[in-house]
């Protein structure tokens, strides 16, 4: 206990909203707007929707403990800008638990897992229903004492492990304190939390160093899939990337560098499409232009110019030729198949009367 006077304790909110407002999810997403987007997973919950919460301002940390129902919520690139809020989120859920996306791939959060993430990056949360203490760190108090901030983002404290006990230990004492605590308490034990959040980032940074290394490959995997399903669909392009698989546009771009980047990664496997397609003489009766909009290449002069650069012939000069190539040779499969990679190692045309 202290024996500071009534006015030197920590600010205090609480508040609750449900069924006395005209549309209580809409007063909760409005409240949620900064962290993220609110969603509800079914008409029913969005109609029912209802939320309590309470929050200790310790200065340089806010901890609060939330209760919602069910939640979709997601930090999204246009939500980062849109907002500028950059702080650090650590959160540990009392029940339910939640499915966190964050770079295209999928992590379980079991209640008493302590979940950290940086809320300068994109991340998804799916819950049946929220109930946690979350702490939000002001990104001047903590970054300072982190060799790579990145280490952070997504880290997840396993409630059965010494780090999440202590972690999560340490939250619960800090919000069976905050009644009791002045102001100046407050900012001490916003040092005391920073640096032990600190210690167990550092702590874990060199296993996750190995694990990113392999979560990239899998990305990489994901990704291209997913390119290969939607070549036609002129939309796809590395903006559209970056928000389905939650990941930064410079992240994006590292990883399709030995391809010679993601735009040029996505432009050959959809002239590799067309050249397989204009080289096929059953297809001979579609027009060019058909062709080239199948595969998502809508600007047919655009195409054109890419396609002779990437060959060495027009489309229409690669149509032309194979159908030449199947009536006097009997040409059909062989000489036409692509290859996987680039099309550049396609030669078959060089030198014949371009």
């Amino acid at each position: 206990m202290t024996t500071g006077s009534r006015t030197d304790r920590l600010p205090y909110l609480t508040a609750y909203i449900g069924a006395d407002y005209a549309d209580s999810f809409a007063a909760c997403r409005e409240v949620m707007a900064a962290m993220f987007d609110l969603e509800a997973p079914t008409p029913e919950v969005r109609a029912n929707y209802v939320m309590d919460f309470a929050v200790y301002d310790y200065g340089p940390i806010k901890l609060g403990q939330s209760r919602s129902s069910a939640s979709i919520m997601t930090r999204s690139p246009q939500t980062i800008a849109r907002t500028g809020v950059d702080h650090f989120h650590v959160q540990f859920y009392l029940n339910h638990g939640f499915v966190m996306t964050l770079d295209g791939a999928e992590h379980s959060v079991a209640p008493g897992d302590v979940c950290m993430l940086d809320l300068a990056r994109p991340v998804a949360i799916r819950t049946e229903g929220i109930d946690n203490l979350s702490v939000i760190v002001e990104r001047g108090l903590l970054e300072p004492l982190l060799a790579d901030v990145s280490d952070l983002h997504g880290l997840i404290l396993r409630r059965d492990t010494e780090d999440g006990v202590t972690v999560r230990e340490h939250i619960e004492d800090m919000w069976s304190q905050g009644p009791d605590l002045t102001v100046a308490e407050g900012l001490e034990w916003s040092r005391s939390t920073a640096a032990l959040l600190a210690a167990v980032v550092k702590a874990g940074s060199q296993h996750r160093a190995a694990s990113r290394a392999e979560m990239r490959k899998s990305q990489f995997r994901a990704i291209c899939r997913r390119i290969e399903r939607d070549l036609g669909d002129p939309r796809l392009a590395p903006a559209a990337l970056v928000d389905q698989f939650f990941i930064t546009r410079p992240t994006l771009y590292r990883m399709f560098e030995s391809h010679g980047g993601i735009g040029k990664y996505i432009l050959t496997r959809r002239l590799t499409g067309a050249y397989r397609d204009l080289s096929d003489p059953t297809l001979a009766h579609e027009k060019i232009a058909s062709v080239l909009g199948r595969w998502g290449l809508e600007s047919h002069t655009a195409a054109g110019r890419a396609f002779r650069a990437a060959y060495g012939v027009t489309p229409s000069q690669c149509r032309s030729r194979a159908l030449t190539a199947c009536r006097t040779q009997g040409v059909r499969d062989a000489a036409f198949t692509v290859p996987a990679e680039l099309p550049s190692n396609i030669k078959i045309f060089q030198g014949q009367g371009a």
